[in-house]
């Protein structure tokens, strides 16, 4: 099974949540874009178990999470609203000693199998972004261009009370509507309806310990 597509971006401001209750977030923004790369990667480490000297048990415990992307086209909405840049009175934008903000963020993933093209989704319920920069080469008639990569860390959230640590929301299966109903219903975008058709296969799991 390939992936052939990755989209969609999609971030929102936080305004309270995750220590013990649903993350509640303001007014969310998804790009139109597909993205030139997006990857998900997790982090954990072994918790053994010992009885007179000897490992009886070991579990793999989730301890952290990313989210890369590498963007097809810089956008400002990225730079303001996720990477912490003001806006200049000459309409540029500003890096400043501002601190990037925690968002919730995500994006799609489309995967191809015999034909067939289902889409899974990621959201990240709280991570804060840097950028690892843009470039451009030029050598005679030869010119290479790096589109701009964010990066980001999550950090765990519990959204129950005595819950468990949780890192991103995982679904899979969706159709490319329903995919994007999904995310936009986590972003808390007004058109969400999570209840489009989903295929048969979708099944969501959260990240956690």
């Amino acid at each position: 099974m390939a992936k052939v597509t990755c989209a969609r971006f999609t971030f929102a401001p936080i305004v309270s949540g995750g220590n013990g209750s649903d993350v509640v977030y303001e007014d969310g923004v998804m790009l139109e874009d597909y993205l030139a790369k997006a990857e998900v990667t997790e982090d954990r480490t072994s918790d053994d178990e010992y009885a007179d000297g000897n490992k009886i048990d070991s579990e793999a415990i989730a301890t952290g999470a990313s989210l890369v992307m590498e963007l097809v086209n810089n956008n400002d909405d990225i730079r303001v609203g996720v990477l912490g840049f003001q806006e200049g009175t000459g309409g540029e934008l500003l890096l400043t000693s501002k601190d990037a903000p925690y968002v919730g963020a995500g994006c799609l993933m489309a995967n191809r199998y015999k034909g067939d093209i289902t889409w899974e989704g990621y959201w990240f319920y709280k991570i804060k972004f840097a950028s690892s920069g843009v470039s451009a080469e030029t050598r005679r008639d030869r010119s290479n261009w790096q589109h701009e990569t964010i990066n980001g860390k999550a950090v765990d959230v519990i959204l129950e009370a005595n819950g468990d640590a949780i890192y991103y929301a995982f679904k899979s299966g969706m159709t490319e509507s329903a995919a994007i109903a999904w995310l936009k219903a986590h972003a808390n975008i007004s058109d969400a309806s999570p209840s489009e058709e989903t295929t048969s296969a979708a099944t969501e799991t959260v990240s956690g310990t």
